[in-house]
């Protein structure tokens, strides 16, 4: 397990741009090596997914899927431990860029499987690895519209992200949009002249801000409220000139009682049109507005029932976006339970304990057996 884990961590794959394809060719051959026929999904230049069936055709049975991309590593000085793509074994950690979020648990899917395959399959085990995860691309889309991966091959699906091995039936959306603000270059020794768009931005922070309050009254059980933030802003060109120019990024994560890009269009039109109320010279455009889908798998679906049954814990929610629900969609019902904690994702000196890694191969290979064997 740690072996294939330090494999997986020493391919940067961050990006972007981003290359996954030498790392998808690896764990190709690896489960080639192991007798499992896994197929090779080339879905951009230098890009890859892979697909691998266990005991196909007899029947729809598990999905197991991880992401291979992981997020730029930052600050090398900020690497104390090992540099990012020379994973190490310290403490009973496994430190590298990736090792929590998510090659650590791929690992353990591999090591899974590997530790079950001299077993009798009655029905299929599905893996997947995607590109695009955490880079771009979201290539997983490509697996489900390629129907590489159909209800006819499973019926549900796990996700080791870390989670600590807590069930993750239910997350909030990704969605987002760019807001431009514009005014009136002037030059800065006469104002009067111009129209400050980032003063004008300034205002319509303000109006963000207190739009969160009424977010706040709307809450789900698992995942408390939606969210809306600020999180890039872009102004001005030069320091001697009024800028007649700032641009906004907001982020959002949406609750499953607020769905969809129209939802937050909705929103901010409703913000600019107070600022437009207040100040006629106000004037705001948005662009780029996107909005994924929430996962909301129900407590009684079969694959909650059986990582209770497995662990005696009950499911828990999440505030951040993953892969589940593209396959929940597509017919595939789809958790998240992985080892790791998500709070080492993305940071210098990411690690995954070794502790935690045992326990999900154990987990997983119960899954497995009960699913499939």
């Amino acid at each position: 397990m740690i072996e294939i884990a330090k494999e997986l961590i020493s391919f940067d794959t961050s990006g972007p741009p981003t290359k996954e394809k030498p790392l998808a060719e690896w764990i190709r051959d690896f489960l080639d090596d192991l007798g499992v026929n896994a197929e090779l999904q080339e879905v951009a230049p230098d890009r890859a997914n892979v697909i691998a069936k266990i005991g196909e055709g007899k029947g729809p049975g598990l999905l197991l899927s991880g992401h291979i991309d992981v997020v730029p590593p930052g600050k090398l000085d900020l690497w104390t431990v090992t540099s990012p793509f020379k994973p190490v074994v310290m403490d009973g950690k496994l430190y590298g860029r990736g090792s929590c979020d998510m090659k650590g648990p791929d690992a353990c899917i591999l090591q899974a499987v590997r530790e079950l395959l001299n077993e009798d399959f009655k029905r299929q085990l599905t893996l997947v690895f995607t590109s695009g995860e955490d880079t771009s691309g979201w290539f997983v889309t490509k697996v489900i519209e390629d129907e590489k991966v159909t209800p006819r091959d499973a019926l549900y699906g796990v996700i080791p992200e870390p989670s600590m091995m807590e069930i993750i039936r239910c997350h909030k959306a990704a969605a987002g949009a760019r807001v431009i603000i514009h005014g009136k270059a002037a030059h800065s020794s006469r104002p009067d002249l111009g129209v400050n768009a980032i003063l004008k931005g300034a205002d319509f922070l303000q109006e963000v801000a207190k739009f969160q309050d009424e977010l706040n009254k709307t809450t789900h059980p698992l995942l408390g409220s939606t969210t809306l933030k600020p999180t890039l802003i872009n102004g001005g060109f030069k320091s001697n000139i009024i800028p007649d120019l700032c641009e906004i990024n907001l982020n959002c994560r949406l609750i499953p009682q607020h769905r969809g890009v129209d939802t937050l269009t909705r929103w901010l039109e409703g913000l600019i049109t107070k600022c437009v109320d207040r100040d006629e010279t106000f004037k705001a455009e948005i662009v780029d507005a996107s909005a994924s889908i929430p996962l909301e798998v129900p407590e009684d679906n079969e694959i909650v029932r059986i990582l209770k049954d497995i662990m005696n814990t009950e499911p828990n929610g999440a505030p951040y976006y993953t892969e589940a629900p593209n396959y929940t969609q597509a017919g595939i019902s789809t958790v998240i339970c992985g080892p790791g904690n998500i709070d080492q994702a993305h940071t210098p000196n990411e690690y995954i304990t070794l502790e935690q890694m045992n326990y999900g191969v154990k987990i997983l290979k119960e899954v497995i057996t009960k699913v499939c064997l």
